[in-house]
This record gives C-alpha cells, sequence and structure tokens, in this order.
C-alpha cells in the first residue's frame, strides 16, 4: 500500500507539466490559424493586415486585421431602384445606340449631317416615343422624397461618388427628372400628315371610289393598327424605346385628336367622364409615336421626305378593298351609274347554265350596257347570278386603278415651301390637275336622298 501511494506521488507532477504545455500548444495553434474567408467584410471594405516574415516565428502574436468599412461602392443603384425597381426601370433613359439606330433607319442621320443637326434628330425622336402618360411617373418620382434620385445620380440612372463620366453623355440620353418632352403636338401634326398623303394617294389612284369607301381605305392604310403594325416592324416594340405609363386609362371616345393631346385631355364641348374607360395598351401608343415620327421627318427633310417615307411604309402595301364596297341594291345601283355617265341602261343575258332541273343547278349570267359587256356573275339561281354580275361591274368600275406615273399629287407644289429645316430643290416639273369628275351616285355609295 506504502508502495503504490509513493509511485501515485513521483507521477502526479509529470502529469500536471504535460497537461498545462498541451493547453499552451494548442492556444498557440490557435492563434496561428487563419482567418476563415467567408468572415472577411465585403469587397467594398478595405484590409490593412500584417504578415510574419516566416511561419517558424510561431511564439509571436499576428497583429489582428483593420476593416475601415465604406457602405457605398462607386457605382451602386440609387435608391429608387430599390424600393420602387418597376419605377425606376420605367424613367432610366435607354441607351442613347438604340435610339440612333432607329434614326439612321428613318434616313434622319445620314453621312453628311453635322454632329449637332445629328443629335438634335436623335432627340427629336426620343421625344417621338415619349408619351404624355410618362409625365404621370416622373411626377410620381418627384412627389415623394424617398423616391426620389440622388443628387449624384448620372445620366445613365446610376449613382456614382466620383460624379458623371464624359462617357455617360455619349452612351445615355437626358435623365428626365422634370418636364417631359412627350409626343402630343407631334402626333396631331403626323396624323394630319398621314391623313393628307393617305386621301390624296387613294383619291388620284381610285378616282371612282365612293366618298364612305375612300374614307375606310384611308383607315386602313394609315389607321391605328398598322400604325402599330409598322411601328412595331420599324424597332419601336424593342424594350425601353417607347416610354409611357403602363397604368393609364383613356377614355373609348372617337375623338382621336381629344385622345392624343395628353390622353385624357377634355375639350370645350364634350364631357369625357360621360365615356367609359380603357387601359392604355402598347398599340396606342405605337401608333401615336409612328405619327409622331412622321412629323418629325417631315419637320427636319421637308414635305417629299414625308410623302416618300408613308409611301414606302403604308401606301405600297397590298389592299384588298372589294369587301369595302357594300351594295344593298346593286341592280339599281348599276342603272343609276350608268344613266350618271351616259351609258345605256345595263341589261343581263343567260351565258350558260348546267342542272337547272338538279338538286344543284348553276347559271352564268353577263350583264351588257349596249354591245360592252361590263360584268359577270354565277350562283345557283338566276337572280343570284344577275345580282353578282351587277357587283361584278360595279366593283370593276369603283375599284379601276389610275397607273402610278399617270398623275400628279397636289402635294407636291409644296414642296418647295415646306422644306424642311435641310432645304430643298424647288418644283422641276409643271403640276397638271387631275379633272374633279362627276358627281357621286348615291345609290352606289351605300348613301340615301335623305
Amino acid at each position: 500500500m506504502s508502495a503504490n501511494r509513493s509511485i501515485s506521488r513521483a507521477l502526479r507532477p509529470l502529469t500536471q507539466s504535460n497537461a498545462s504545455s498541451s493547453t499552451q500548444a494548442f492556444s498557440n495553434a490557435s492563434r496561428r490559424r487563419p482567418t476563415p474567408s467567408h468572415s472577411r467584410f465585403a469587397s467594398t471594405a478595405v484590409a490593412t493586415t500584417s504578415t510574419s516574415s516566416s511561419s517558424s516565428s510561431s511564439s509571436s502574436d499576428i497583429s489582428s486585421s483593420s476593416y475601415v468599412h465604406d457602405p457605398t461602392p462607386n457605382v451602386h443603384l440609387p435608391r429608387l431602384a430599390r424600393s420602387e425597381p418597376e419605377l425606376y426601370a420605367a424613367i432610366r433613359p435607354p441607351p442613347l445606340s438604340a435610339f440612333a439606330a432607329l434614326t439612321s433607319r428613318l434616313g434622319l442621320i445620314p453621312s453628311s449631317v453635322d454632329p449637332e443637326t445629328r443629335d438634335r434628330r436623335i432627340r427629336l425622336v426620343h421625344q417621338a416615343c415619349t408619351h404624355p402618360s410618362f409625365q404621370t411617373l416622373v411626377d410620381k418620382v418627384n412627389a415623394t422624397a424617398n423616391l426620389q434620385l440622388e443628387p449624384s445620380a448620372t445620366v445613365s440612372g446610376l449613382a456614382k461618388k466620383d460624379g458623371a463620366s464624359a462617357l455617360d453623355s455619349t452612351q445615355f440620353l437626358a435623365l428626365q427628372t422634370e418636364a417631359v418632352e412627350h409626343h402630343a403636338a407631334l402626333a396631331t401634326v403626323g396624323n394630319s400628315l398621314l391623313g393628307m398623303l393617305a386621301t390624296e394617294y387613294l383619291h388620284l389612284r381610285y378616282p371612282n371610289l365612293p366618298t364612305r369607301v375612300l374614307k375606310a381605305a384611308v383607315s386602313a392604310f394609315v389607321g391605328p393598327t398598322t400604325l402599330a403594325d409598322v411601328g412595331a416592324e420599324l424597332g419601336l416594340a424593342a424594350s425601353g424605346i417607347l416610354r409611357w405609363n403602363k397604368e393609364a386609362r383613356i377614355p373609348t371616345s372617337n375623338n382621336t385628336n381629344q385622345r392624343r393631346a395628353g390622353r385624357g385631355a377634355t375639350s370645350r364641348n364634350s364631357n369625357v367622364s360621360s365615356f367609359p374607360m380603357r387601359t392604355l395598351l402598347t398599340k396606342d401608343v405605337t401608333a401615336d409615336a409612328m405619327r409622331a415620327l412622321t412629323a418629325v421627318i417631315f419637320q427636319e427633310s421637308g414635305l417629299s421626305a414625308a410623302r416618300s417615307f408613308a409611301t414606302a411604309h403604308f401606301l405600297n402595301r397590298r389592299l384588298n378593298l372589294a369587301p369595302l364596297l357594300k351594295f344593298h341594291d346593286p341592280k339599281h345601283a348599276l342603272a343609276s351609274t350608268c344613266a350618271k355617265y351616259g351609258k345605256q341602261p345595263p341589261q343581263s343575258r343567260m351565258i350558260a347554265e348546267s342542272g337547272r332541273l338538279s338538286i344543284s343547278p348553276i347559271f352564268v349570267v353577263g350583264v351588257w350596257s349596249g354591245a360592252t359587256k361590263i360584268g359577270e356573275g354565277s350562283g345557283s339561281s338566276i337572280r343570284m347570278a344577275e345580282f353578282r354580275a351587277a357587283e361584278d361591274a360595279l366593283r370593276r368600275l369603283y375599284l379601276a386603278e389610275t397607273p402610278l406615273g399617270d398623275f400628279d399629287l397636289p402635294s407636291s407644289t409644296l414642296d418647295g415651301e415646306f422644306g424642311g429645316k435641310a432645304g430643298a430643290a424647288p418644283l422641276d416639273k409643271t403640276f397638271k390637275a387631275q379633272p374633279i369628275g362627276e358627281s357621286e351616285v348615291l345609290a352606289a355609295a351605300g348613301k340615301n336622298r335623305h
């Protein structure tokens, strides 16, 4: 027993010394362990560390890292982008290259123009693509203090600590923070131009069209649907080109000028509140933008360039006008038309027939005015064949086309006066006016006498 106690007393100091030495070694190792990468600060923090000259100096303590945190990076999104991302995306200016390409497609910036003219025309195209409802988005940003862009926000819509650079003005258009230059006035001028150019072209190309059909043809060639389709083909449907408030509402009135003048502006003799409201659609904005672009071309390049633009993109399209001609009584309308033009009364004659006594007979009837055959039609009965033959005769008359080189447009006499800012050469040919023609046949035009 005494021998065991003596052995335990001898071993006790050795055990304590080993434990203390192992504890000290563990603490030294933990101090030498490098800091994990995930515990470091963000890239915006500046770290200053002191490194040891050799790895063998385990006894010396490594100095702790000192960080200076900068919460604002050199380039960052404004507060508006973090709180209202959709609103920020709507008011942020698009790249300058997008509108430069659109202006070039319109033929407004040839290689011969000077830099000042080039910049002015790009800004005008940008204005033509800005809807009046865009002002409400800018007012919403300015009305709330928490949504306003910081003073350090540059033309690109991003905030920079060092301020805007010269590269920003060459890459982005101006950031609109107060008054918005929209296309309300330009769209009104462009609508009048397109209506005038389309009316004179179609009237001379189809000189016998009734007034009702002529109006329908003008709406088909330069109406809102066609304008929206052509605008999409020119690139207006690209992201960021058209600038407007997608939550805006407009009255469903037939007064297009009223809707265009600010989309909701009231006139003196009408009450807009009496009309039901609907959402402003993309095709409405695209159509107004195309009208405004036509006005920009007229302002910068003159009436001749605007006519060439309208002819190339709208009037050269092929449209079947036959469905626009509707006749309640084509036989009576044909008789009135022949009497109006001093021709002999129309006469129907059987040309061919098949299966008169069968369940599905076919009759072919022709219409003659004197010795001239003016129409032909077929049907399952003689009366139906006569009806269709009279319709065919009227369509042949009213859809008769004048060759393109055989008439002069009346607006061509104004090319020298409205030459645009670029100027235009005087008219080099004599204008030959077209005859007024006979008055309209009411029965064939689908109108009543009273």
